[in-house]
């Protein structure tokens, strides 16, 4: 029988113990739960919306309408080769009959040869082009986070996140069009150049 209490007792005191280490460590992680907290609170939080800053900007329009331009431009060119193309076929078509199959293949080939180099052409413009329109995207962004992180700044901001990843939010958040404005003003007297 004191086999048993003093059995009975061990078990109690672990239970007890058990409790209040369990009881201990829920109370330290709940203060380092706050400490953590307080060092990491966040105060004044916005938002913008970097898509449509970089589709309203004047300078992705500007960017858009150069490159329309260019593309214009070497459709225009190429046209006129083409044009030139259709008629040097249609002559060889009529020397057929007029030129040995020797001649005749080796002018074939050289026209073929000149097919496959303006195709070459084309798409290396047209990846020119891509490539100059996707650099000067890059080049908006970039001054567009710069003007992100230059509100941040004066407007004591602790975070700002892209309006993609915040799935509701006060509107008085927004700071979208001031990025636009801003961006407006620094890009308006910018030179774009497109190189080939």
């Amino acid at each position: 029988m004191i086999n048993i209490q003093s059995r009975f007792l061990n078990v109690m005191l672990c239970v007890i113990w058990f409790f209040f280490l369990s009881s201990y460590s829920v109370h330290s992680q709940e203060n380092a739960a706050s400490e953590v907290q307080v060092n990491f609170k966040l105060d004044r939080v916005a938002v913008v919306n970097i898509d449509k800053v970089l589709r309203d900007a004047k300078a992705t329009e500007r960017v858009r309408a150069l490159l329309d331009e260019k593309r214009e431009e070497f459709q225009n060119d190429f046209a006129t080769r083409e044009a030139s193309l259709l008629q040097i076929e249609k002559d060889l078509q009529s020397k057929r009959t007029i030129l040995s199959e020797e001649a005749y293949r080796a002018e074939v080939a050289q026209f073929q040869n000149e097919v496959a180099s303006i195709q070459k052409e084309i798409q290396f413009k047209r990846q020119a082009l891509d490539k100059a329109f996707q650099e000067a995207q890059d080049e908006i962004r970039n001054l567009a986070a710069e003007i992100v992180a230059e509100i941040a700044g004066s407007q004591k901001l602790d975070v700002v996140i892209n309006k993609s990843a915040a799935l509701v939010f006060r509107q008085d958040l927004d700071i979208t069009e001031k990025v636009i404005t801003q961006l407006n003003e620094r890009t308006k007297n910018a030179r774009l150049e497109i190189q080939e």
